[in-house]
């Protein structure tokens, strides 16, 4: 059987596609994978066995709407060649504007013949496109959504389910040689991935900008606005690092070098607010407490599961909420409560792996 995988970035930026493609052995069948080169700094290579399509197109994350539909089409125009020439049996669909942008081969040509990966809420506000992404759902054979918050803007059916971003697993067992970590000062605070929220940002920069207890440490990706607050905080502070992009394979390095992970987005945007970012699990992975922004439904489980702070860097005590939870801390229930946690997480990804493996087997009979 041959299959079609669809990004909507870089192949990088693409690890949860690994969760379809640990279900299909590429000496079996053929994979085939698109995806978006919207810049041309150095991008991972392909997985093994999988044939790669790129669409070749720069174009800034934080452009607004209007600005990237022209690129949106162009991308769609390209996934569609590439399926014409290609005549893929199944297509796994990653991200809503992927699906979008091949809508009508969706209801039609390949109506039962796909799965749908729910990302991240985009423009689900312009209730055009959300009825569209709901029948993107409809007309799948299975749907994930990355986040049970995010269940809000789809249709309820039998054929969602919820997904958990997690690979390298065997991190976990790795880690576990740095535990119990020595409490030290100061405090190394890390982010990485994607950086974006500006407003959060910036207040947790002026906050922790120049305390000695602590020092502010952010790996990976910036553009615009918030690139110029990267370099005006690590010009003013000394407490605070920006290390600009990184590999996947440098998470472990930069794990051993941090006692607590930053995982908070902007309070005031819904979408983050009940989204669960890769840090999360990354937590779990690496027995890291991490700091949620307070109220939402990555803090309420860190609170519910004991593996780390809810908090808001506007309150006056931010700085020492912080510190009083991080000399408090027991190592050793904080890595038994990120293991329970792990476990629950991977029971509900071997269930999507069950479904899947019944959606490939029908799609071949």
């Amino acid at each position: 059987m041959k299959y079609l995988l669809l990004g909507f970035t870089k192949v990088r930026f693409l690890t949860y596609m690994h969760f379809y493609l640990n279900q299909i052995d590429p000496e079996k069948d053929e994979v085939h994978l698109v995806y978006w080169l919207r810049d041309h700094t150095p991008d991972a290579e392909l997985p093994k066995g999988v044939e790669g399509h790129a669409f070749d197109y720069p174009m800034a994350d934080n452009l607004p709407l209007k600005k990237k539909i022209p690129g949106i089409m162009k991308y769609g125009r390209f996934a569609k060649k590439v399926i014409r020439e290609e005549k893929p049996d199944f297509l796994i669909v990653l991200h809503s504007t992927t699906g979008i942008s091949i809508y009508n081969l969706l209801n039609g040509k390949y109506k039962g013949r796909y799965i749908f990966d729910y990302r991240d809420v985009t423009y689900e506000k312009m209730g055009f496109y959300r009825k569209m992404v709901g029948k993107i759902v409809e007309n799948s054979v299975l749907s994930f959504t990355s986040s049970r918050g995010f269940r809000k803007y789809l249709p309820d059916s039998p054929k969602l389910l919820d997904s958990h971003n997690i690979s390298n697993i065997e991190f976990h067992e790795e880690m576990k040689q740095y535990l119990p970590r020595e409490k030290h000062t100061p405090i190394r605070i890390s982010f990485w991935g994607l950086i974006r929220n500006v407003e959060i940002n910036e207040q947790i920069i002026k906050r922790l900008g120049g305390d000695d207890r602590f020092e502010l440490h952010y790996y990976g990706r910036a553009q615009g606005r918030i690139l110029s607050l990267m370099e005006e905080g690590t010009a003013k502070y000394s407490n605070i690092r920006f290390h600009g992009e990184y590999k996947p394979s440098d998470r472990i390095e930069m794990a051993r070098n941090t006692d607590i992970i930053h995982n908070m987005y902007n309070k005031t945007e819904k979408t983050s607010h009940i989204a669960m970012g890769n840090k999360y699990y990354d937590g779990l992975l690496f027995s890291l407490p991490q700091l949620c922004t307070e109220e939402s439904l990555m803090g309420q489980l860190c609170t519910q599961n004991g593996i780390g702070l809810e908090c808001d860097p506007y309150a006056d005590d931010f700085n020492d909420k912080i510190f009083d939870y991080y000399t408090s801390l027991d190592e050793e229930s904080l890595a038994e409560n990120c293991s329970k946690e792990l476990r629950r997480v991977l029971c509900e990804v071997e269930y999507g792996n069950e479904k899947m493996n019944e959606a490939f087997e029908n799609a071949r009979n």
